[in-house]
């Protein structure tokens, strides 16, 4: 730290790796010098897609079945998206379901 002013000052990133005599106010942040000449500069993003796991529900004769799918990113964008099968097409376990719901609560007349 450095000066007065009120305000700490620490010297930059790269003071020892690239022997900047430059301050900066943020501690192990790389002065305006040194992100002007490129040494701040991370690499480039990993080229794989994003892509989500999910199971995707269907109802075939009042049974619920599960089929896993992925969501894939398609476009670099981030705009293009697609719902491919995550793994061939078998059986997950079934849940049953009925279309009989319950009544209203009726309020009990005695006490």
């Amino acid at each position: 730290m450095s000066g007065s002013g009120g305000f700490y000052k620490y010297r930059c990133k790269y003071f020892y790796t690239h022997n900047c005599p430059n301050w900066v106010y943020v501690n192990n942040s790389p002065c305006a010098s040194c992100c002007a000449e490129g040494r701040d500069v991370d690499g480039p993003p990993p080229e794989t897609p994003y892509s989500h796991e999910i199971c995707v529900p269907r109802v075939e004769d009042g049974t619920v079945h599960y089929t896993l799918m992925e969501i894939v990113n398609t476009d670099e964008s981030g705009n293009q998206w697609t719902l491919r099968y995550k793994v061939e097409q078998t059986q997950v376990p079934a849940v049953s379901t009925t279309s009989a719901t319950p009544g209203p609560p009726v309020p009990a007349t005695s006490y």
